[in-house]
């Protein structure tokens, strides 16, 4: 029943934990719910893949082409819970980037993938491009058809040095670009210099390109099957387009988060270099 309903989704990369292995960072996420965290039996944890083939560099990351992600995952939850509720007959509560528990170690513990030296989860198909979910239900795994005494070891990556080596941040000292990008109020003489050097205006995703595992997975060609993550894509942010953009444009974007004076801040940076 639960491969139906996730194959429905296109979602192929899934698996079922005991709750009791996760590692809970946030109790209080769960009980914002209204559900006992002392009852949470399972955790079904699975990754969204939103590689579309184009990987060209560009002053915006991966993740933040398509429209805001979180828009999908507010969907997807309701359409999956309501499914798996019907289904087993108890609730089922989705969580997606704020997580009661560390989602990259349940995810690597599912068999989803391995744990990067960059922290992130590495898939051998679609690499580190990939967002991650989980929802909590007080099923246990085995009412799932999954064992609750399976291999739930942690693999890591190669530890090949890659991405330590390419990181802005070893070198410079500074925080990590991508935190640099989405900073408000004025940068420092330094950050901006930063910026320039490696020419984001959002995010960052150097760490990732440069990883074997995730090159693999790019010359593979593999691309996501979820229609969404092609609609209506922006490959390249420049001044004039973020202040044409209306309010409720704008907002459905994933760089939006911060406002616009922080886009525009990055950008009129790098454009006046060029």
């Amino acid at each position: 029943m639960i491969h139906s309903i996730f194959s429905s989704e296109h979602l192929e990369l899934y698996g079922v934990l005991p709750f009791s292995l996760c590692r809970v960072d946030r109790p209080d996420f769960i009980t914002r719910r209204g559900l006992s965290p002392d009852r949470i039996k399972s955790v079904i944890v699975f990754a969204v893949p939103y590689l579309t083939g184009d990987t060209a560099r560009s002053n915006l990351s991966l993740y933040a082409r398509s429209l805001d992600y979180h828009r999908y995952c507010d969907d997807l939850f309701s359409r999956l819970t309501s499914a798996l509720t019907e289904a087993y007959g108890k609730e089922f509560v989705g969580f997606a980037d704020k997580s009661p528990i560390s989602e990259t170690y349940a995810a690597a513990m599912a068999g989803l993938g391995v744990i990067g030296d960059n922290h992130l989860l590495i898939t051998e198909r679609y690499g580190t491009f990939v967002f991650l979910g989980e929802i909590l239900s007080e099923t246990t795994p085995e009412e799932l058809g999954f064992s609750s005494e399976g291999d739930f070891s942690v693999r890591s990556c190669l530890h090949c040095g890659a991405c330590r080596a390419a990181c802005p941040m070893t070198e410079s000292g500074l925080d990590c670009l991508s935190a640099v990008t989405q900073k408000k109020g004025d940068l420092s003489p330094e950050e901006e210099a930063y910026l320039l050097r490696y020419g984001t205006a959002w995010g960052c995703d150097i760490c990732q390109f440069c990883c074997p595992l995730v090159q693999k997975a790019v010359r593979s060609g593999a691309k996501t099957p979820i229609p969404f993550f092609y609609e209506d894509r922006v490959e390249r942010l420049t001044t004039e387009l973020v202040e044409g953009m209306g309010d409720e444009e704008f907002a459905a974007r994933a760089f939006s988060w911060r406002g616009k004076k922080t886009v525009l801040r990055n950008l009129k940076l790098l454009e006046k270099k060029s």
